[in-house]
């Protein structure tokens, strides 16, 4: 759940800049990409003759090699050998976090999918909106991760149901709620009570957030297996470190099969970090030892604060007895305003 997030979400309208049909290159012709969707991450693409599966893009990597060759003077179409080894160390990285993924929640929740090293066709166009403007660079070729992934036909299912936290800190929450919430949730005070869901959808309030609760509460089949969902995760991030990107649409998401509710995590990593809860803990032990943070370190907490909220806010409400504890050993009474320093 990245500030530079959302991840993957379904376009309502066209986006032109993001084609590829008018590209001369070997791949345009081979596979004749569409395109389907864009995030704060992927630029997504559906192949006609494999619908199947759907390719995505990261657009970070073409920045990061991009900007590379620029500051160095190298063709700008180059992969270059300081930046190849930490590129393959971060595709062995991604392998074993999916192999992770199929242990903790099943393979039949995790769609299938692996990640190459390819340069693929890019164009001005694209160029211009994943930098929001104008590149450092022009080029028709660019080396990016590419992630070839089984379709999740579930997405377009008009009534699936998706958990998206949002960010407390961004909207408008009642400031003693919000401290009361994050004591509780995020904390542990108090975890013999439980927070009404009303109090919890004050402070979480994205709209799909409320759907998915609201409607789990009169649909018993929804609520075991959102219960099902939640008490994996917990494991996972207890026993990971790692939290997921719940900012984006869609990335985990809860729909019927064969008339049972069901789940699959459609695109979930956080992006750029791992070890989130380990990183969290440090930087609420600074905080609790008197010193400051910097800006890196808030958006951290950032982040795990809104996942840690809204998972443990979740199991409160379906009844599951685990809970994500971030508390690092040693940590003392914290008298930081938490609304105002994160927003």
């Amino acid at each position: 759940m990245s500030m530079e997030s959302p991840k993957i979400e379904q376009q309502k309208t066209p986006k032109p800049e993001y084609e590829l049909g008018d590209v001369e290159h070997e791949l345009v012709s081979k596979y004749r990409p569409k395109f389907l969707a864009k995030g704060g991450e992927h630029i997504v693409y559906e192949l006609p003759e494999h619908p199947d599966i759907v390719v995505k893009v990261r657009t970070a990597s073409i920045k990061k090699v991009l900007e590379w060759n620029v500051e160095h003077g190298q063709p700008l179409d180059s992969l270059p050998t300081e930046i190849e080894p930490r590129a393959r160390e971060y595709l062995r990285d991604e392998a074993g976090r999916y192999q992770q993924l199929k242990k903790y929640f099943g393979s039949e929740h995790v769609p299938s999918q692996k990640e190459f090293l390819v340069k693929v066709p890019i164009t001005e166009n694209i160029l211009r909106a994943i930098y929001e403007g104008e590149p450092p660079a022009v080029t028709n070729e660019a080396w990016s991760v590419v992630m070839v992934q089984k379709r999740v036909e579930a997405l377009s299912d008009s009534n699936r149901l998706a958990i998206v936290a949002g960010y407390a800190e961004k909207d408008e929450v009642p400031k003693d709620l919000y401290s009361q919430a994050t004591a509780h949730l995020v904390f542990g005070k108090n975890s013999e009570q439980k927070m009404e869901r009303d109090e919890l959808l004050q402070i979480q309030s994205h709209g799909d957030l409320r759907n998915l609760v609201e409607k789990s509460d009169n649909d018993e089949g929804l609520k075991n297996a959102l219960k099902d969902l939640i008490e994996r995760m917990v494991a996972y991030s207890e026993e990971t470190g790692e939290i997921f990107d719940l900012a984006g649409q869609d990335n985990i998401i809860l729909f019927q099969e064969d008339g049972k509710w069901t789940f699959a995590l459609v695109d979930t990593r956080y992006p750029g970090e791992s070890k989130m809860i380990e990183k969290t803990k440090a930087a609420l032990l600074k905080l609790s030892n008197g010193e400051e943070i910097d800006e890196h370190e808030k958006n951290i907490l950032l982040n795990t604060f809104n996942f840690i909220r809204t998972v443990n806010g979740l199991a409160e409400q379906v009844g599951a007895q685990k809970r994500i504890n971030i508390v690092p050993d040693g940590m003392t009474e914290i008298n930081t305003d938490f609304l105002e320093m994160l927003r």
